[in-house]
C-alpha cells in the first residue's frame, strides 16, 4: 500500500489510496492506515513575494549655492544663503534669509545633496519641495517653492503669509515639469531647488528659513528570501514501528520557470536521517525534480514537512512581462510509503 498525496500550496489537498498487493505489507497495510496527512494551516505565504513594491522616501537639503542668489539678506552675515535654510528640523530665528522689502520678486536656488538610496532601481513616484518662510513685520508677503531642471525654472503656486509665526508650505511635482515625464535619477541628482518670494514693503520683507526636497519612490523587490512555512504534517498509526520514506516533487514547473530566474527552497523533516546530516536540510529548486527523506522506526508522534529558507529571483518586476501561465506558487506532489 502507498499513499499518495497532493499538496496544493492554495491550502487545498487531496489524497487517494493505491493497493499494490504486496503480501510483505499487508499484514501493516490491510487497512491502509499506516499514516495520515494534515495539511499545516501555516503554509508559506508565496504572495508575499510579488512584485508590489516597497515605499521610501529621502529628504535632499541644499549643500551649495544654486544658479540664483538674489535674496537681500541672510541672518547671521557669515556664511553663504545656503547655509541658512538647510537645518533638520528648522531653526526658524535663528538663520534665515529674507527680501529687501520693496515687493520685488527674488528667488534663490540650491544645489542638493544626491540621493543615497536603494541603489538607482527605485521608481520616482513624486519631488515635493517644502519651504518654510514667515512675515517679517506681520504684513503680507509672497512665497512659491522653485526648482530648476534641464536649464528651465518652474515656480508653484503662490502662497500669502501676514503672520509673523513660520509656516511650512510644499508644492508636489509627480513629474518632471520640463518634460511632463516621470523623473529619472540623473534629473532629480541635478536638480536645484530654492523659494521665489517678496515683501510689502521697506521693513516688511518675506524670511525665509528652511527649504529641501522630498523624493518619494517606490522600489520594486525582485529577490530575496522565500517565505516560511510547514507543508504537511505525516502522523504514523500508532501501532506502527516500521520506517517510512517521503519523495517529495515540484510539479508546476513550466508555470513558475515563467516567473523565476531561479527558486531554490531549503525543505526540512524533523527526525528525518537527513536532519541529522550537515546541511539538515535538501535544498529543491527548479532544476531538481524529487527530494526525498528517510524516518527510522516512525519513532516521532508527527513528522512536518517544512520550508525553513531559500532564495529567488523573479522575471522581472513586472508580471505583465512573465508571460501567460505564470505562477509564483510551487506545487508539490508528495508520495509517502513505507520504506
Amino acid at each position: 500500500m502507498v499513499l499518495l498525496a497532493l499538496v496544493l500550496t492554495t491550502g487545498t489537498f487531496a489524497y487517494t489510496y493505491t493497493n499494490f498487493g504486496t503480501a510483505t505489507l499487508s499484514a501493516y497495510m490491510a487497512d491502509g492506515n499506516f499514516a495520515t496527512y494534515v495539511v499545516s494551516a501555516e503554509q508559506p505565504n508565496w504572495e508575499s513575494i510579488l512584485p508590489e513594491g516597497e515605499y521610501g522616501s529621502e529628504i535632499l537639503e541644499p549643500i551649495a549655492t544654486g544658479d540664483d542668489t538674489e535674496f537681500y539678506s541672510q541672518f547671521p552675515d557669515e556664511g553663504e544663503h545656503w547655509d541658512k535654510v538647510d537645518e533638520q528640523p528648522a531653526d526658524d530665528l535663528d538663520t534665515y534669509v529674507s527680501t529687501n522689502g520693496y515687493g520685488d520678486w527674488q528667488r534663490d536656488l540650491y544645489e542638493l545633496s544626491n540621493f543615497t538610496g536603494a541603489g538607482g532601481s527605485e521608481v520616482i513616484t513624486n519631488a515635493v519641495i517644502y519651504f518654510r518662510f514667515a512675515s517679517g513685520g506681520g504684513y503680507t508677503v509672497r512665497a512659491m517653492a522653485a526648482l530648476k531642471t534641464n536649464d528651465q525654472v518652474f515656480e508653484g503656486p503662490t502662497i500669502t503669509r501676514s503672520s509673523t509665526d513660520f509656516i511650512t508650505e510644499s508644492w508636489e511635482c509627480p513629474v518632471n515639469p520640463a518634460t511632463d515625464e516621470a523623473w529619472t535619477w540623473e534629473e532629480i541628482n541635478a536638480l536645484q531647488a530654492g523659494i521665489t518670494a517678496r515683501g510689502s514693503s521697506k521693513n516688511k520683507p518675506a524670511i525665509i528659513t528652511q527649504v529641501y526636497v522630498q523624493v518619494n519612490y517606490e522600489l520594486s523587490i525582485i529577490q530575496g528570501e522565500v517565505p516560511q512555512g510547514d507543508l504537511f504534517e505525516i502522523t504514523p498509526a500508532l501501532d506502527y514501528t516500521g520506517d517510512i520514506m517521503i519523495k517529495i516533487y515540484l510539479t508546476n514547473v513550466s508555470s513558475i520557470l515563467k516567473a523565476y530566474k531561479y527558486l531554490n527552497m531549503k525543505v526540512y523533516v524533523a527526525n528525518s536521517l537527513e536532519a541529522e546530516e550537515t546541511p539538515d536540510y535538501q535544498v529543491m529548486s527548479i532544476e531538481t525534480g524529487v527530494l526525498i527523506f528517510n524516518i527510522e522506526g516512525g519513532s516521532a508522534a508527527s513528522y512536518k514537512v517544512q520550508i525553513v529558507g531559500g532564495s529567488y529571483r523573479l522575471m522581472s518586476d513586472n508580471p505583465d512581462e512573465w508571460g501567460e501561465g505564470w505562477s509564483i506558487i510551487p506545487e508539490f506532489y508528495c508520495e509517502v510509503s513505507q520504506r
